[in-house]
């Protein structure tokens, strides 16, 4: 799937969404929703060929698996985020949206807390040695 057939999907839905929402605001958003899910479901499909090469650069490189599983938790929880973050919008309450998207900061601050860990150990130990 390229970027362009992402692209013409989204431009085509988006077009149906306007033409639709005067009508049935409902038959709208989950037409959005639908094609949102559509795009991230291929986008995904292509997630195979990143981890394979991630977990490369982790050989190669001799990192802790550990980082880089909070690295893509982060990641993750990002693309969550945005994706609730921009259905709320779309449905008209901006007041949700701004929850998601502080939930979703708050959640990658939690998922990076065995990192800060890990440098608050470092950094004790250089202090004390």
């Amino acid at each position: 799937m390229s970027i362009i057939s992402v692209g013409a999907l989204a431009v085509a839905a988006a077009v149906f969404v306007v033409l639709l929402r005067p009508k049935n605001g409902e038959i709208a958003l989950l037409l959005g929703a639908a094609c949102s899910v559509a795009i991230l479901a291929l986008v995904f499909s292509q997630a195979s060929a990143v981890l394979d090469t991630v977990a490369k650069i982790i050989a190669a490189a001799d990192i802790s698996s550990s980082y880089v599983a909070v690295l893509l938790k982060a990641v993750g929880i990002c693309l969550v985020t945005e994706f609730a973050v921009n259905t709320c919008k779309d449905a008209g309450s901006q007041s949700l949206a701004c929850n998601v998207s502080l939930a979703g900061k708050l959640m990658v601050t939690v998922a990076a807390l065995p990192l800060y860990i890990d440098i608050l150990n470092s950094v004790l130990s250089l202090v004390k040695g």
